[in-house]
Order: C-alpha cells, then structure tokens, then sequence
C-alpha cells in the first residue's frame, strides 16, 4: 500500500473550498494507474470534448480519456447540446461568442455520479466541486472558453463530438464488499465506501482510496481529507473512524 501526496494546482478559475487556499483550482490526487482530482470552479471552465481511443491513436498516437465526475457540492454543468447541431453551426456559434445557446445545462446534486465518456461535450459550472477520475491521458479538445484567450482546437472538437442531444445516464448503484460500485466503465470502476467504526478492504484490482469526509485511523495514524492511497491487487487494509471514501479502479471487470 502506497500514500500519495496531494499536489494542488493553482488555476485562474479556481475556488477556495479544496482546503489548500485561494485559487487552488485542482487536488491531483494520483495519476497512475487512473488520473483523479479534486475540482473546485469559481468560474466556468472551458466546453470541451475527449476523443476516443481510435481517433486519438490515429491523429495523436496516444489513447484517448474517459472521465466520470462524482459531485460534491451542488451547482450546473454542460453535458451535450440542447437540441441536434451541425458543425457549421457549432463553427460559426464558437467563433461569434455564441454556443451557450444551444449547449444543455444540467443541475447537479451532491452524491451524483456523472459519465463522460469521449464524444459527449461537457463543462463544470462555477461551485460545482467534483471528484473526478479518468483514464490517464491528457488528450483534451477545447471548443469553446467563454472569450479567454487560451488556445481552442475547433477542427479536431469537431470531428469527435457528439453533435445531438446526450441523456445524462442514471446508475443504480451495485452492492461489493465493503461498500458499493457507483459506476462500471470498459476503462475503470467507481466505488463509495462508508466508513462507520471499522472498514476492511481487499481489492481484487489496484484501487485508488480517497477519505473525502470525517476522520480515520490506519495503524494508529489520524488520516484527514484528502488521504489518498493506491492499493495493489491482493492488498489488505483496515480503516477505523468515521467518514466516507471513494474509490476508483482500472478497468470494467
């Protein structure tokens, strides 16, 4: 079993509720075998768009990214486009300042998981805290920045977006031991783990373990948000407090 320390990042659209001070906009909590963070807007961030493997082996000679966000604090986010739109007219919108009217803005609650899989444009609205976690790739297509002046990659967005209407799924969640499975992708698995007195774990696969509330005990050792460990398959651990963990794991089985 591995700690990872936490490495915040400072962005010009970030927060001040990660716990790390003004600003700090992301927690980089792991980047191996699964890139997770914690996200804190102040702003919108960027709309914009992954592409999947097969395009991105082909054009960028990388894998593409897949991400899912578990919400932490209640707020709106983009998730595809309010009705079926041409790449002419997403063109035209994106470079006239105008795409917000026909991108689909959702509410969000605390404890919802969202998936984002490559294809489906998607931004996090200002307040609106996540856990994220994602295949770990850096592959991201900016299509539109609300007038700031960062690069955008509309051709390539274009050729990998979702340009209709995308139903932001619901999941059940599924009973595992210790706990429950909040989503199962083909790229990694999302769990929520409650931590009520005492909480053994023996992960089949690596599992990344984050407390995201409360207070816990490993060893004699009082652990705080946002303690995050990366154990291997076959590996035992045995938490004892009070709180809540999420944890992620590579691949679908």
């Amino acid at each position: 079993m591995r700690r990872l320390n936490p490495k915040p990042v400072e962005r010009v659209w970030g927060g001040s509720a990660l716990g790390f001070g003004p600003g700090v906009g992301e927690v980089w909590l792991a980047e191996a075998p699964l890139l997770v963070k914690l996200l804190d807007p102040a702003d919108w961030l960027s709309v914009q768009v992954h592409p999947p493997h097969a395009y991105a082996q082909r054009v960028e000679g990388k894998p593409g990214k897949y991400e899912a966000w578990y919400v932490l604090a209640p707020g709106e986010i983009v998730y595809g486009f309010a009705r079926r739109v041409s790449q002419e007219e997403v063109r035209r919108r994106a470079e006239a300042g105008t795409l917000d009217a026909v991108l689909h803005r959702v509410r969000v609650a605390p404890g919802q998981v969202v998936y984002l899989p490559a294809g489906v444009v998607h931004a996090l609205g200002p307040g609106t805290r996540v856990y994220e976690v994602q295949t770990p790739s850096d592959l991201t297509y900016r299509l539109y920045d609300y007038g700031r002046p960062r690069e955008l990659h509309l051709e390539k967005a274009l050729e990998v977006a979702l340009l209709e209407p995308t139903p932001l799924p619901a999941f059940a969640p599924e009973p595992v031991a210790g706990g429950e499975r909040l989503l199962q992708t083909p790229y990694f698995q999302l769990y929520r783990f409650p931590l009520r007195g005492r909480l053994r774990l023996k992960p089949p696969l690596d599992l990344l373990l984050t407390l995201l509330e409360g207070e816990a005990w490993l060893s004699g050792e009082a652990l705080l948000p946002p303690a995050t460990f990366l154990l291997e398959p076959g590996e035992e651990v045995q938490l004892e407090g009070e709180g809540l963990l999420l944890g992620a794991s590579p691949g679908g089985a």
